[in-house]
């Protein structure tokens, strides 16, 4: 395990459930420009995250940190389409997104200048490797589960490689600190199931 992938690990011990949340961090971005890409109602007052069974959508939470801003939401399902990543990361900026919801998809996806670097649902079973790109590969092999291996050994959690990986491609290192204000911030409501869409409109 690398010292980031530990770090990690540490750091979300007793932070989140992490079985539902996304978690997108975005370097060099205004809490304005996050909400717009996430169709965050900015008009709505902060609130508690509304009961699943409640609410239709979801809600985020956005809170400034070293570098850009956070948001968090908790249910697995209000992830940022491939092109809210683009549009998070045009003009020399950089985003990424860690996603997890109980079907137990993992999804890692970032984006730099505009152009999505890597992205998959499941970021730990993809067949082949090699469209990791290489300064992530390191980190990606301690997660990856080879299918095809005779006995495939994850040497890390998914969840922490995640967000180690997030923090290389954006450089902004999440602190129990940050994670504290977003239990504070409060959230606001926002669409859900943006990133399935969007990879349906790509077929």
């Amino acid at each position: 395990m690398s010292a980031a992938t530990d770090y990690y690990t540490d750091l979300l011990e007793s932070a989140f459930d992490l079985e539902s949340i996304s978690i997108l961090v975005a370097a060099g971005a205004t809490q304005a420009e996050v909400a717009a890409a996430l169709e965050i109602d900015v008009t709505a007052p902060v609130a508690e995250f509304p009961d699943a069974e409640a609410e239709d959508g979801s809600a985020y939470a956005l809170v400034d940190v070293a570098g850009g801003v956070l948001a968090v939401e908790l249910s697995g399902y209000a992830d940022p389409s491939r092109a809210a990543l683009r549009e998070l990361s045009s003009g020399g900026r950089s985003a990424a997104v860690v996603r997890s919801n109980i079907q137990a998809h993992l999804r890692f996806g970032c984006a730099r200048d505009g152009e999505l670097l890597f992205d998959d649902h499941e970021y730990m079973y993809v067949d082949d490797p090699e469209p990791v790109p290489a300064e992530l590969k390191e980190l990606f092999l301690e997660a990856w589960d080879d299918l095809e291996a005779e006995e495939p050994e994850p040497t890390s959690d998914g969840f922490a490689v995640a967000l180690a990986m997030a923090e290389v491609v954006t450089g902004i290192r999440l602190t129990a600190a940050d994670l504290a204000a977003v239990q504070e911030a409060g959230f606001r409501p926002a669409p859900s199931l943006r990133y399935v869409e969007g990879l349906s409109a790509e077929e």
